[in-house]
């Protein structure tokens, strides 16, 4: 977010719970993952008041071009995790699937 001229930033996403994770004041298990991703963004609204992200919700079932190319890539990078730990893992997979059995 180091870009000066850019001031509005669009997030698509299939976890509307997740993005609203980053704005939520109260403790979490998995809080400790937003923490940079909140400093980046406060920073980025701290720097010029036109400044604004806005979240779109786009469900992979949408089948949309775009929303499939970038979930390829995501899939395809194999970056490590933030917190390498079996527990993290397992914990983020329950909760995935505790989504999908709710929706």
């Amino acid at each position: 977010m180091e870009e000066e001229n850019i001031h509005n930033i669009i997030v698509i996403t299939d976890s509307t719970a997740a993005a609203k994770k980053v704005f939520e004041s109260k403790t979490d298990p998995l809080q400790n993952m937003f923490i940079p991703v909140t400093l980046a963004i406060n920073s980025f609204f701290k720097k010029d008041g036109r400044n604004k992200i806005q979240f779109w919700f786009c469900p992979s079932k949408a089948k949309w071009p775009k929303y499939k190319l970038v979930d390829d890539q995501v899939k395809a990078d194999n970056c490590a995790p933030v917190f390498p730990s079996k527990e993290l893992h397992l914990f983020n997979k329950k909760k995935e699937y505790d989504n999908i059995l709710s929706e």
